[in-house]
């Protein structure tokens, strides 16, 4: 009881101090370069208070430096103070919108994602440059799925995308609607991204 009770104060206070870090945008660029492991960069920050802990949004967000720098793009950033203390879960999540992506299948066997960012760079690797910032999550993104050999070529308007990067294990859940106003697919995802193996779980109504 004690230990809730100084956490709903401490969260009291923080929300009453969230104007105050606008105005210190270099020492929230400092705090999110020391947790992503490189450089994080971005031209302006609003903060607002949830039910979940402070969110930040961030606009045109960079990660890295020089010529290495990748380009996020406008992404929010949530302080998850709560479920960040509960064992695996992430202390923060960074949230993008509207990302365009493609699955696609190589006639290897291999399936490769597109339209992340970072991988606009040669040999870059997108898990590596986000995963220092916490859980990703891609909300209101679109989804194409490209599989010639075995005779796919879809497009999914809408999808939801949670992704977590544990060095070389890439943990995913994804609802995706094929139609407005249809049940969507659900699916889950846990892979080793070295090895190239794991398993996946699909479900759909119809």
């Amino acid at each position: 009881a004690i230990g809730l009770v100084a956490m709903a104060l401490a969260a009291g206070v923080l929300s009453q101090l969230l104007p105050l870090a606008e105005r210190h945008p270099d020492r929230i660029a400092a705090w999110l370069s020391e947790r992503a492991g490189r450089p994080v960069a971005f031209d302006r920050v609003e903060t607002a208070w949830t039910r979940r802990g402070p969110l930040l949004r961030l606009d045109r967000l960079r990660v890295g430096s020089g010529a290495q720098a990748v380009l996020v793009g406008d992404a929010e950033m949530l302080i998850s103070q709560y479920a960040g203390l509960l064992p695996g879960r992430s202390f923060t999540e960074l949230r993008l919108r509207g990302l365009d992506l493609t699955l696609e299948h190589h006639p290897d066997g291999r399936w490769s994602v597109r339209g992340l960012p970072g991988q606009q760079q040669p040999g870059a690797d997108p898990f590596d440059t986000l995963s220092g910032l916490g859980e990703l999550q891609v909300i209101g993104g679109k989804l194409a799925i490209v599989a010639p050999d075995l005779g796919i070529d879809a497009r999914l308007p809408r999808v939801d995308l949670r992704l977590r990067v544990d060095g070389a294990r890439v943990r995913s859940g994804l609802r995706a609607w094929i139609r407005a106003g249809h049940a969507p697919v659900v699916a889950v995802l846990d892979f080793d991204r070295k090895r190239g193996d794991g398993r996946a779980w699909f479900a759909a109504r119809r």
